[in-house]
């Protein structure tokens, strides 16, 4: 028996669980769904599905029925938001066997192989390694809050709410997600981001601390979910008071959340993609690296260490890669003046010049705290200078306003120019930190 078949044999268990799902998901809504309304329907058939792809999984040769499980798990996190389903026990029946569905068909099985060794390799020339399970808690417990953050939103757009709270802005909350750009969504904006933040979380969970190189396309899909949507995403919610005129403190927690996760997730992303061009100058094949993963190459069997295990150690574990430096520290407050400060007697299109370059500031500085992403502090010279350009251009502004805002522009210049503390190394992406 090969290690593939025996692997196939002691994980069957998770291949019933997938048949007991689909049973489940087909005779909840004959019990407690009202019929003739389209989740009633989605659910039936999702069930069936669910029900027959879990009996082809138990052939091995059928790997297209796990796939086609995990897109019956996807479906599950949207349906009630494409139907709009009225009884929030659909909502959370869906996407809990959703869930479910996703973990057994992906999360528990694992890779073969993956798990039989104690020691973590590290990729070449870095001191830690990325893909570690300490390294990745937090970046799911950050997913974690996101997801619960917007469900808590979409409740209210769903109807199964009849008030929300906004601890800090009053109804801030309450009008933005009924505002006119949230309604011309034709699903619940909120509860697509829970539906993303969702994949996200258990994308978080898939692999071992050998994903950089045993799954590269799981790190590297994760990371273009968590970086270039999250950044769309932090960005757009910066925006809100010009877009919609109002703050949203939930929606201002998730991009503080989707923030420090692009500045913790970077990291393996990089270490992934640093495997795929070492084995693809190698001669291998990128694309059968890209998804079958390979073998580390010229790991020093001194560069593995185990899972830490006192809590001190788990801490600093954590934040490896990312090192929070007093000067982006004072870069972070200083956009936040430009973001939030209402201290300013000029027109609306001059405050909104400041909001936005605000909101890049802080994103700028936060993401720079990433050691990887260190060089993009100089960014923040290049948005100071569009400061005071904007300030000199700007017509009737308050002298107090102006010798403030210019004051403070130029202080960002020169806390971009020292890089600060770098504790880790990071193979060939050394030279670029600078």
């Amino acid at each position: 028996m090969t290690p593939y078949e025996r692997h196939h044999q002691e994980m069957i268990w998770v291949r019933y669980a997938t048949i007991f799902l689909g049973i489940w998901l087909f005779s909840t809504p004959l019990t407690f769904s009202i019929a003739d309304t389209p989740i009633f329907w989605s659910d039936l058939a999702t069930g069936f599905l669910l029900t027959l792809f879990g009996f082809f999984s138990l052939n091995k040769k059928n790997t297209w029925a796990v796939w086609g499980v995990v897109l019956l798990g996807i479906w599950l996190q949207l349906a009630p938001l494409f139907f709009w389903a009225s009884n929030p026990l659909n909502y959370v029946n869906d996407t809990f066997t959703g869930v479910l569905a996703i973990t057994f068909a992906l999360l528990i099985p694992g890779t073969p192989g993956e798990s039989t060794s104690t020691n973590q390799p590290i990729p070449l020339g870095w001191s830690y390694n990325p893909s570690s399970w300490v390294q990745r808690m937090p970046i799911i417990c950050l997913c974690l809050i996101c997801w619960f953050t917007a469900r808590y939103m979409a409740s209210y757009q769903l109807g199964y709410l009849h008030a929300i709270w906004d601890p800090v802005f009053n109804n801030g909350t309450l009008k933005v997600i009924t505002s006119a750009i949230s309604s011309a969504f034709p699903i619940s904006d909120a509860g697509l981001g829970a539906a993303a933040y969702t994949i996200e979380t258990l994308m978080g969970c898939k692999g071992g601390s050998k994903r950089w190189y045993t799954m590269p396309w799981l790190v590297i899909m994760f990371g273009i979910l968590v970086i270039p949507v999250g950044l769309i995403s932090v960005i757009l919610i910066m925006l809100q008071p010009i877009m919609i005129g109002y703050w949203c403190f939930w929606c201002l927690l998730t991009a503080l959340c989707m923030l420090i996760m692009i500045a913790l997730t970077v990291d393996e992303v990089m270490a992934a993609l640093q495997f795929l061009m070492q084995t693809t100058r190698d001669g291998r094949s990128f694309w059968k690296t890209f998804w079958k993963g390979g073998e580390a190459i010229h790991l020093d069997p001194q560069q593995a260490y185990p899972d830490p295990i006192r809590l001190s150690d788990s801490f600093q574990n954590m934040i490896k890669g990312t090192t929070i430096s007093w000067n982006l520290l004072v870069s972070v407050f200083i956009g936040m003046w430009f973001l939030f400060s209402e201290n300013r007697e000029h027109d609306i299109k001059t405050a909104a010049y400041m909001h936005i370059l605000g909101a890049l500031i802080v994103t700028t500085s936060i993401l720079s705290m990433a050691e990887i992403l260190r060089t993009a502090r100089f960014l923040n010279i290049l948005l100071s200078l569009v400061i005071l350009i904007g300030l000199l251009l700007f017509e009737n502004l308050n002298p107090v306003a102006l010798f403030t805002n210019g004051g403070l522009a130029l202080l960002l210049i020169v806390l971009s120019i020292p890089r600060g503390t770098i504790s880790e190394t990071y193979g060939s992406l050394n030279r670029w930190i600078v």
